[in-house]
């Protein structure tokens, strides 16, 4: 059996042959976890939420059900982040959240290499945190990727260790983030260096505010973007080029430069305080919605940001 309160982050795959089993295996824990007061959230599909609403009762009503459909909609690592950062602001000193996050591969864009993404995310995002996050999946489902992403795995017969469970700096080589999307004819674009760091500030606050960010949001885009344009120019090649899309409620803000960056996992932690990088893209990812990126030695460096109006 899992420890109660375990120390730090905790990533379980648990394996379920229909609804009603995965209910019977997660409804004591969630009702541990709502007597002792912790925040609980579960993403699941329509028949496994029904189920476990129904072997909870009454305790269903402290858990937060969140449609996976809207959960999954950005990319798996901005998911990690922003359960590493509601669990951050949720959880009262001494208590610990717990996470349900069904592996549902018929949403649109969340295959295999999605999940595996996010899983690996987890490790991470999650690694100090007093957070528990458990992951359903079905036990016929391919197991050798399940197992190789969670250091931990429930079956009928208890929790066992993840059978070729590797570690997350090292899994994330096999499973790199699809190429970056087409996003059509750019609103903006300029070239930038180090003479030019104003003008972009004025051309992301241009374009932010026309497309009808508060003034709010629109300081933090220019902070975001000021921070990765400073990084291509002290840490990268010197220079880089901005682009920005407004896109039917949501302003995107590309830099691109022509180095090579050696980040795994962009933005999911703080970096220590002597990092030579992380820390502007740590600090975009806290300020926008979405942070992506994609670097190859040879093809540059492209960090794009989302910032959704309202």
């Amino acid at each position: 059996m899992p420890p109660d309160r375990p120390e730090g982050g905790w990533h379980e795959a648990v394996a379920f042959s229909g609804p009603t089993d995965l209910a019977a295996r997660l409804a004591p824990r969630v009702t541990a976890a709502t007597t002792a007061g912790d925040p609980v959230v579960a993403v699941l599909a329509r028949d496994e939420r029904g189920a476990l609403q129904a072997a909870l009762g009454d305790t269903a009503d402290g858990v937060q059900f969140l449609d996976p459909a809207d959960v999954h909609t950005v990319p798996p690592f901005t998911v990690a982040v922003g359960w590493a950062r509601t669990n951050r602001r949720i959880t009262e000193p001494g208590g610990r959240a717990l996470v349900v996050g069904q592996h549902l591969e018929d949403l649109p864009g969340c295959g295999p290499e999605y999940w595996a993404r996010l899983d690996i995310a987890l490790d991470v995002a999650t690694a100090d945190l007093p957070v528990t996050v458990l992951c359903p999946f079905p036990v016929a489902a391919p197991q050798a990727l399940v197992r190789a992403t969670h250091p931990h795995v429930g079956t009928a017969a208890g929790v066992i260790a993840g059978e070729g469970y590797r570690p997350p700096q090292e899994a994330v080589v096999d499973f790199p983030p699809p190429p970056p999307p087409d996003l059509g004819r750019p609103a903006a674009q300029r070239p930038f260096d180090l003479s030019t760091l104003a003008e972009v500030r004025g051309t992301v606050t241009t374009v932010a505010a026309a497309a009808g960010l508060v003034p709010e949001d629109v300081a933090d885009l220019v902070l975001a973007v000021n921070e990765l344009a400073s990084n291509s120019i002290e840490h990268g090649p010197g220079a880089g080029v901005l682009r920005m899309w407004d896109r039917d409620g949501d302003v995107v803000a590309e830099v691109f430069d022509g180095g090579h960056m050696e980040v795994p996992f962009p933005g999911l932690t703080l970096p220590p305080p002597r990092g030579e990088r992380g820390r502007g893209l740590w600090l975009a990812s806290e300020l926008c919605d979405v942070l992506q990126v994609w670097s190859a030695p040879g093809e540059g460096t492209t960090i794009r940001l989302t910032l959704g109006r309202g």
